[in-house]
C-alpha cells in the first residue's frame, strides 16, 4: 500500500471572488438600468429615522437566524425578507440596499465574525436580491397608498424574487467550492426558499399595514413572531437532541457489530463525518512503545489515507492532547502556537481533538477537522460529543482486540505461534471437502523427552520454538504448519504428488538435523515423519474409516510409527502394506463412543496366597466387545487410548467399575482386594489422587483394598513428575504395585524411594520356570530384593503346578494365572469364589506343594467359563 499524507490540496481561490464581482455587477446594472438614475438625490431625501429603523430591523433579522442543513453545507435563513418588504414601502430604492448592507453587515463582521470572503459573498447576494426585489416591486406598481389587497401581490413577488436570487447564488457558490453539484438538494433548497419568501411577504405586509396605521400595532406582531421563533427553536433543539441520541445509538450499534480493528476504525470515522458534519475524520493510534503512530484518515468523498508517523514527525499538539485533559478545540482565529502549527501542518481551517482510552490508558487521538458550511466553528458541545464517540471507539477497539486475541489463542499454540490441532483439523476437513486431495505430514521428534529430562523444560521449549522456525523456512507460504501437542508437528500440503511430498519431508528432516544452539548448548535432534495422501493408490476404505481430517491424521500416525520401527525416517502410508490400519483406525474412532455405549466390560482374575491357597485379591482387566471385531484385548486398544488422549476417560471408567464391584463384594462378606492397571499418563494428572479419594469415599471402600499397578518401564520413564502423585496416593492408603517387573530398566536406588507395596514378576520369567533355568535365578533375586525392601511379590502367568511349586520354594507371596483361574465376568467370579473356598479336592490340589520331580503340565483348576 502506498502511504499518503492526510493533507489535502488547497482549492483554487479565484472562482469565489469572481462570483462576488459578478453578483455586484449584476446588482449595479439592475439598479442603474431598471430602478433609478438619481441615486444621490434619493439618499439626501431619505428619512433618517426610517433609515435607522430599517438598518436595525435588518441587524435584528440577521442576528436571530435559523440554520438549515443543505447536503454537506449549512445555509442561514433569517427574517431579512420581512424587513426587505417594509423597506420597499418606506424607503426610496437607493436607500434600501444601503440599509441592508450596513445593518446586516455589522452583524456578520461583529457578531458572527465571518471571514472577509464569506461576508463579501453575503453582501453581494444582498445587493442583488434587493435590486431584483425592487425591480419586481416597481414593475407591479407597489406603493403604500394602495389597499391592503393591492399590497400583497407586489410584496409576495418581490419576496419570492429575493429568495430565489438568494438560493441560486448559494447553490452556485456551493458548486464552485465543492466542485460538485447536488441537483436534488439544490432544487429542494430553492423550493424551501420560495415558500419561505411567501411566508415572509405575508408577515411583511402585516407589519407594513400596522406601521401605516400606528407603530403600536407592531408590538403584538413582534410578540407573536418572537413566540413562534422561540417555539421553533425549542422544537428544533429537541429534534436535534432526538436525532443526536438516535445517531449515538446507531453509532454504538455499528461499533458493536465490527469485529476487527479496521472495521471499528472505518465505522467510527464514517459516523464522525456525519455527526459532526466535517470534511475529515482521523484516528491516531499510539501503541505505547515509543514506536510510530498509526494514522487513518477518512475524507467525505470516501478516500482513505493511511500513514505511519514517527514520534518526531507528530505535531506537538497531538502529544499535548495525549497528556492533557478534555477536548481541544481549534477555531479559525486560533492564537496558540501549537494549535496554529497543527492547522498549518494538517492544512485545516478548524479542528477538534479528543483522546481515545483503551484499557485505562490513552492510546489514541480522534480528530474531526474542517467543519462544513462555515456557519460556525466547533463549540464546546461538539467537543463533548466527539469525546463521547471516542469513549465508544476505545471500548469497541478494546473489545475487538480482546476477541481477536481470544480467537488467536483458541486456534494457535502459545509456545510456537503455530496453529493448534483443532484449527489444523478444521482447515484439513475444509480442504478435503473442497478438493478431496491433500497430503499430511506428521512429524515426531526422536528422544525429545531426553532433552526435557536432562536440560529441563526451559530448553525443551526453546528447542520447540527453533524447530517451528526451521520448519516454516522449508515450506511454501500456503502450506499449513501446526503443532499438535508435545513434540508432534503436522503439515498439510496441496498440489504435490507423492514424490514431491516425500522430498519435502526429507528436506524437513535434514533441516532439523543441523545442530541447534540454545543459550550456549548445542543440541542435535532427529525426527520421524509419516505421510498420508488423499486419495491414495489402491485405497479401498471401509465404511467406518471415512477419509476426513481425523482419518488422515491416524494414517499419518501409523506411517510415522512405521518410520520409527524401520529406521527410515520417512514413510508413506499404504493400505496394502498396513494390513491392520483399518482396524486400528476404526478402534481409534470408536473408543470414545464405546465407553458411552457400554461396550467395555471388566474381567476379574484372582490372586491366591501361596501359604494357604486363599484368594486375597483380583486384578480387573478391561475388555472391549466391539460390534464388528468381537472381543478386543487391552493390549490392542490401550496404546490407542494413550495416543488419542482418551486414556483418562478409560481409566476413570475402569476404576469406577472395579471399586464399585469390590465394595459390593466386601459388603456381601467377601473382603478381598482389587488391582487396577493405570498408565503413566494418568500419573501426570494432578487431580488423580483427588478422584481416587472421592471414588473410595463414595463407595465406602477402604483404601488398602485398592492396588494401582503401573509397569516398570513407565514408572521409570518420568519418575520425577510422577513421584508427587505416587506419594499422594500412598498417603491415602492406596497400595501401589510395579507390574511386569524385570522387563524394564530398573533403578534400584529409585525403587527404594518409591512408596511401592507390591512387585509383580513378569510372566515371561514364570512360564517355563525350572530348577536349573536362568529364569529361576532371576525370580529368586527379585523375590529376595522385594522381601529385603519389605515388599510383597506376585508372580504372573502361573499356568501349572510345577511353576507353583518352584514359587513356593522361592518364598513367593501370591500367584496369578490360568493355574488359579482365567479372567471371568463379575457374576462368574462370585460363583467361582464361593465354590473355590469350599474345602474340596480341587482346592486342596492347589494348596499342597507339588513334588519337584514332576514337570508335566497340570490342567487349570478354574471353573469352565
Amino acid at each position: 500500500m502506498e502511504l499518503t499524507t492526510p493533507r489535502r490540496p488547497a482549492p483554487a481561490t479565484w472562482p469565489v471572488p469572481a462570483l462576488i464581482a459578478g453578483l455586484i455587477a449584476a446588482a449595479l446594472a439592475m439598479d442603474v438600468a431598471v430602478v433609478h438614475l438619481h441615486f444621490l438625490d434619493e439618499l439626501r431625501s431619505v428619512n433618517v429615522l426610517r433609515m435607522a429603523a430599517l438598518m436595525t430591523a435588518f441587524a435584528i433579522a440577521e442576528a436571530i437566524v435559523l440554520h438549515v442543513e443543505l447536503g454537506r453545507n449549512t445555509h442561514t435563513v433569517s427574517l431579512a425578507e420581512v424587513a426587505l418588504i417594509a423597506g420597499l414601502f418606506f424607503l426610496p430604492p437607493a436607500a434600501l440596499p444601503v440599509a441592508r448592507i450596513l445593518g446586516g453587515g455589522a452583524v456578520l463582521l461583529l457578531l458572527r465574525r465571518q471571514q472577509p470572503i464569506k461576508a463579501a459573498f453575503n453582501g453581494s447576494v444582498w445587493l442583488l436580491d434587493v435590486a431584483a426585489a425592487t425591480a419586481v416591486f416597481q414593475a407591479l406598481d407597489g406603493h403604500l397608498n394602495a389597499g391592503v389587497g393591492a399590497l400583497i401581490a407586489p410584496a409576495a413577488f418581490a419576496a419570492v424574487t429575493a429568495a430565489a436570487v438568494d438560493s441560486i447564488a448559494v447553490n452556485l457558490v456551493i458548486a464552485i467550492t465543492s466542485r460538485e453539484m447536488h441537483v436534488g438538494p439544490a432544487a429542494t433548497f430553492l423550493v424551501s426558499c420560495i415558500v419561505g419568501g411567501l411566508a415572509a411577504s405575508m408577515l411583511g405586509v402585516v407589519c407594513v399595514v400596522a406601521l401605516a396605521y400606528s407603530p403600536w400595532l407592531l408590538v403584538p406582531v413582534v410578540i407573536v413572531v418572537a413566540a413562534v421563533m422561540a417555539g421553533f427553536k425549542a422544537f428544533n433543539g429537541l429534534h436535534h437532541q432526538h436525532l443526536g441520541a438516535k445517531a449515538l445509538y446507531d453509532f454504538s450499534d455499528a461499533l458493536a457489530q465490527a469485529e476487527r480493528d479496521p472495521d471499528v476504525v472505518s465505522v467510527a470515522l464514517s459516523r464522525v463525518l456525519d455527526l459532526l458534519r466535517v470534511e475529515r475524520a482521523a484516528l491516531w493510534l499510539d501503541d505505547g512503545d515509543s514506536g510510530p503512530l498509526e494514522v487513518m484518515t477518512l475524507r467525505r468523498n470516501g478516500v482513505v489515507d493511511y500513514e505511519m508517523l514517527a514520534a518526531a514527525d507528530v505535531p506537538a499538539l497531538v502529544h499535548q492532547v495525549l497528556g492533557g485533559d478534555g477536548p481541544v478545540l481549534i477555531g479559525p482565529n486560533e492564537q496558540r502556537r501549537a494549535a496554529t502549527d497543527f492547522l498549518d501542518w494538517y492544512a485545516a481551517q478548524d479542528a477538534v481533538l479528543v483522546t481515545v482510552d483503551m484499557q485505562g490508558e490513552r492510546q489514541g487521538v480522534l480528530i474531526a477537522a474542517d467543519r462544513l458550511g462555515d456557519v460556525a466553528t466547533f463549540r464546546v458541545d461538539d467537543g463533548r460529543l466527539l469525546q463521547t464517540l471516542a469513549a465508544h471507539v476505545g471500548a469497541a477497539l478494546t473489545t475487538a482486540r480482546l476477541l481477536q486475541r481470544l480467537n488467536h489463542d483458541s486456534t494457535h499454540d502459545a509456545l510456537t505461534g503455530l496453529v493448534n490441532r483443532a484449527f489444523f483439523q478444521r482447515r484439513l476437513d475444509r480442504i478435503l471437502q473442497i478438493s478431496g486431495t491433500a497430503a499430511v505430514l506428521l512429524m515426531d521428534l526422536d528422544r525429545f523427552k531426553e532433552v526435557n529430562d536432562t536440560l529441563g523444560h526451559h530448553y525443551g521449549d526453546l528447542l520447540l520454538q527453533q524447530i517451528a522456525v526451521r520448519l516454516r523456512e522449508q515450506l511454501r507460504d500456503h502450506d499449513l504448519l501446526a503443532r499438535l501437542g508435545g513434540d508432534e508437528f503436522a503439515v498439510v500440503m496441496c498440489g504435490m504428488d507423492a514424490d514431491e511430498v516425500a522430498a519435502t519431508a526429507t528436506r524437513l528432516r535434514t533441516a532439523l538435523a543441523v545442530p541447534m544452539r540454545l543459550e550456549g548448548i548445542h543440541i542435535e535432534i532427529t525426527s520421524s515423519i509419516g505421510i498420508a495422501m488423499a486419495p491414495t493408490d489402491n485405497f479401498e476404505r471401509p465404511s467406518e474409516a471415512r477419509i476426513d481430517a481425523s482419518a488422515m491424521l491416524q494414517q499419518a500416525d501409523v506411517a510415522m510409527y512405521r518410520a520409527k520401527q524401520q529406521g527410515t525416517g520417512v514413510h508413506i502410508y499404504l493400505d496394502d502394506v498396513d494390513v491392520h490400519s483399518h482396524r486400528r483406525l476404526a478402534l481409534a474412532s470408536g473408543l470414545r463412543s464405546a465407553i458411552e455405549l457400554g461396550q467395555l466390560s471388566l474381567r476379574y482374575q484372582p490372586q491366591a496366597r501361596l501359604t494357604d491357597g486363599h484368594v486375597v485379591g483380583v486384578e480387573a482387566l478391561v475388555r472391549w466387545e466391539h460390534p464388528t471385531y468381537g472381543e478386543v484385548g487391552p493390549d490392542e486398544f490401550l496404546c490407542i487410548a494413550e495416543q488419542t488422549g482418551q486414556i483418562k476417560e478409560l481409566t476413570r471408567y475402569v476404576l469406577e467399575e472395579a471399586v464399585g464391584k469390590c465394595a459390593e463384594w466386601t459388603a456381601s462378606g467377601r473382603p478381598i482386594g482389587i488391582s487396577v492397571n493405570i498408565s503413566v499418563r494418568n500419573l501426570l494428572e494432578v487431580d488423580l489422587a483427588d478422584a481416587v479419594e472421592e471414588l473410595l469415599g463414595r463407595h465406602g471402600l477402604d483404601a488398602g483394598q485398592l492396588t494401582l499397578e503401573i509397569t516398570e518401564s513407565q514408572l521409570m520413564a518420568d519418575a520425577a513428575r510422577t513421584r508427587r502423585v505416587l506419594d499422594r496416593l500412598a498417603g491415602l492408603g492406596v497400595q501401589l504395585a510395579i507390574d511386569d517387573f524385570g522387563t524394564g530398566y530398573s533403578s534400584l536406588a529409585y525403587l527404594k524411594q518409591v512408596p511401592v507395596t507390591e512387585i509383580k514378576i513378569d510372566k515371561s520369567f514364570v512360564h517355563d520356570l525350572a530348577e536349573d533355568s536362568p529364569d529361576a535365578a532371576i525370580v529368586e533375586a527379585i523375590i529376595q530384593l522385594a522381601h529385603t525392601l519389605r515388599v510383597d511379590v506376585v508372580a504372573e502367568g502361573v499356568e501349572d503346578a510345577v511353576a507353583q511349586q518352584h514359587l513356593v520354594d522361592l518364598s513367593c507371596d501370591r500367584i496369578q494365572g490360568y493355574h488359579v483361574a482365567w479372567p471371568m465376568h463379575a457374576e462368574q467370579f462370585v460363583a467361582w469364589l464361593d465354590a473355590y473356598e469350599q474345602p474340596n479336592a480341587t482346592t486342596r490340589r492347589l494348596r499342597r506343594a507339588v513334588p519337584r520331580q514332576r514337570h508335566e503340565r497340570e490342567t487349570r483348576l478354574a471353573m469352565p467359563l
